[in-house]
């Protein structure tokens, strides 16, 4: 039987890690045995369930987070496929490998095109087999890493058909959550961390100016610290809702009238972005990673044309937006045609997309 393991950073909810676990699914139904490595985060093993019940030969799921001790179970194990995906500790591991004779059939998944998160992978790129990028930028892979081949998989995989919420959702969820039923609900739902500025949401809220706010997914300690404070000073203060981690966002993303994000920069398209557009939710969001080759401007959707990967959207792009989209949300007939556009939209995104069978055309040369 084949092994193949895969190396990832952390198996905590996030974007990365549904792509991770999507590949690992894609394997289920061949011979072959699986082994999962990360090094972060020893405690959250979130997707660890989800791991095993889709793909029954999950044989091992590992936190191995040093240089040495993945060096060392690597030239034990000597699998027949790595797959790699932000682990330093395998990173650092396999040029030592490589010189004592030992090399893995590397397959390296991207998430960015920014030169800085290419440049984490120069130490390994000529021992790399094979790029798996998440949105073309073959181009950016070539000038910074290797000209080894690129399969271009878009993370977008098969989901429950999706209906778009009606007005009587939309009020149930609010009043389940403890909101307004009635008025303008603008927010963001998803992992809360530097990296997302939610500042960014809060800004352009305050813009907007009569709107509740609307916060719920797991705030990072030093971005919520810094969150508590924006909106200490905030006239919205009063009118936002912070929810917190949450079983089920469902509701969450149901009780919007338009979803915010304001991220710093971001890998393909994410999730959260699908799930508000597949539920009838209009969305604003920057033009970093994959999100402006797929999604049109005015069309559900609404873009910040944002210049660069690092700092926070320019309260410029902010306020023009808020100007914008002031007078669509205020005109009920106007929004409830975006909110159809955006349920289209989102529904479309994964309806034909099988990044599962583009997963095994790429494995398939050693496996």
């Amino acid at each position: 039987m084949k092994h193949v393991v895969f190396a990832h950073r952390k198996l905590s909810f996030g974007g990365g890690e549904r792509v991770l676990l999507e590949q690992v699914a894609a394997l289920a139904d061949l011979p072959v045995k699986v082994t999962v490595l990360f090094r972060k985060e020893p405690g959250k093993r979130d997707i660890e369930p989800e791991l095993r019940a889709r793909n029954p030969n999950v044989v091992e799921v590992i936190h191995l987070p040093g240089a040495l001790a993945s060096f060392r179970w690597l030239w034990h194990a000597q699998p027949d496929l790595l797959v790699l995906c932000n682990h330093k500790g395998v990173q650092r591991a396999l040029p030592w490998l490589a010189r004592l004779g030992v090399r893995i059939p590397t397959l390296l998944t991207l998430h960015e095109h920014y030169e800085r998160h290419l440049r984490k992978y120069r130490g390994v790129r000529h021992l790399v087999d094979r790029w798996i990028c998440t949105y073309d930028f073959t181009a950016a892979v070539r000038e910074h890493l290797s000209a080894a081949p690129c399969s271009i998989i878009h993370p977008l995989y098969p989901r429950p058909r999706a209906l778009a919420a009606t007005a009587a959702e939309r009020r149930a969820a609010r009043l389940q959550l403890g909101l307004r039923p009635e008025g303008p609900l603008v927010g963001y739902v998803g992992q809360i961390d530097g990296r997302k500025d939610p500042s960014g949401v809060v800004r352009f809220a305050e813009a907007l100016g009569d709107v509740d706010l609307l916060f719920a997914g797991r705030e990072e300690p030093e971005t919520a610290a810094a969150l508590d404070a924006r909106l200490a000073a905030s006239p919205l203060k009063a009118r936002t809702r912070r929810l917190g981690p949450q079983a089920d966002l469902r509701p969450a993303f149901t009780a919007l009238d338009l979803y915010v994000m304001t991220s710093r920069n971001e890998g393909f398209f994410p999730l959260a972005l699908i799930e508000a557009l597949e539920r009838g939710v209009p969305v604003l969001a920057p033009t970093v990673g994959g999100i402006g080759t797929m999604l049109k401007d005015g069309d559900g959707g609404f873009l910040l044309q944002k210049p660069d990967d690092r700092a926070s959207v320019p309260e410029s792009l902010l306020l023009a937006a808020a100007e914008r989209l002031g007078p669509l949300l205020a005109d009920e007939g106007a929004w409830d045609i975006q909110r159809a556009r955006a349920h289209a939209f989102g529904a479309a995104l994964t309806r034909d997309y099988d990044a599962g069978s583009k997963f095994r055309e790429a494995v398939a040369p050693w496996l």
